[in-house]
């Protein structure tokens, strides 16, 4: 396993998403549910095998209580990324103090902790007026110790470019992968380097398309309790004919070429999901870790 630091701290590259591991609850759905044991196991899994940073946020299900369940005796080896402004996938962003002051402190009582390691706005709009309240707001929670970092998980790659001007963040995530590639244009991750801020990249294998698994299926559909069952079954397929012609570009697996991809670029942070051992397996591999070549 590979680290990198921010600030003081010394984090793992690969960094735990949680959204699959909140289990069913209301207006939470994710991939598929999960129970509280098997959450807890995979977790404890992904530290055991070196993995120390966790993504998180206050609408995945459960994934906040389990984190701060699973790791109360040892809150002080890992770093747990959460967000704000969000009140429920079926709701407008809401990053109002008044409701960042209260999604501040229902995360430190569900992760049963005294402190935020890092506070991400959840994709925001740059032009939503309270952004600037919502960040004066964090920033005295930072000053006081309660929030060590400040981070913000893009929309959009490009809204950056308008965000940049209201905060100097710590570090930032957003979709990446060997499709898209968003983060590419107009300079953004040049710019991104130029202010110093890491940058941690999720959807490597474009929400599970992306994978032997998936393209090998005969049947694309997905159950209720997948958030991509409301997915548009042409955009899906469209996918996995992409993914189909990237795995016939070489011998590996595609879930290699993904992770290789993103590493080629040199991400802070890769964000990967899982809902089994195997997931974690694959994506701590040290191959992965290398860069993209033509073989």
């Amino acid at each position: 396993m590979k680290y990198f630091t921010l600030g003081k701290e010394k984090l793992s590259k690969n960094c735990l998403g949680t959204w699959s591991l909140g289990g069913e609850k209301k207006n939470n759905v994710s991939y598929g549910n999960i129970d509280e044991i098997q959450a807890t196991k995979l977790l404890r899994y992904a530290f055991d095998n070196g993995i120390n940073f966790f993504d998180t946020a206050n609408v995945y299900g459960e994934a906040e209580k389990r984190l701060g369940h699973t790791f109360k005796s040892t809150r002080d080896k890992i770093f747990i990324a959460n967000k704000v402004g969000c009140v429920s996938f079926k709701k407008k962003l809401n990053f109002s103090k008044e409701i960042i002051k209260k999604q501040v402190y229902q995360s430190l009582k569900n992760l049963n902790t005294e402190y935020l390691d890092l506070v991400q706005l959840f994709t925001p709009n740059p032009a939503d007026k309270n952004i600037k309240q919502c960040l004066n707001y964090l920033d005295q929670k930072k000053k006081k110790g309660v929030i060590k970092f400040i981070g913000v998980s893009l929309r959009n790659p490009i809204d950056y470019i308008s965000l940049r001007k209201l905060y100097k963040f710590d570090a930032v995530q957003c979709n990446f992968n060997i499709l898209d590639q968003r983060l590419l244009d107009d300079n953004i991750l040049k710019l991104l380097r130029k202010d110093n801020v890491k940058v941690f990249a999720r959807t490597i294998l474009n929400f599970g398309i992306f994978t032997e698994n998936f393209i090998k299926k005969k049947n694309t559909n997905f159950k209720k309790n997948d958030h991509r069952y409301r997915w548009d079954a042409r955009q899906i397929l469209l996918w996995k004919k992409y993914a189909i012609k990237l795995k016939n570009l070489s011998s590996r697996k595609i879930e290699n070429t993904c992770y290789k991809f993103c590493n080629s670029f040199n991400m802070s942070s890769l964000i990967i999901g899982a809902n089994t051992k195997k997931h974690i397996d694959y994506a701590t591999t040290l191959d992965n870790e290398k860069k993209l070549n033509n073989n």
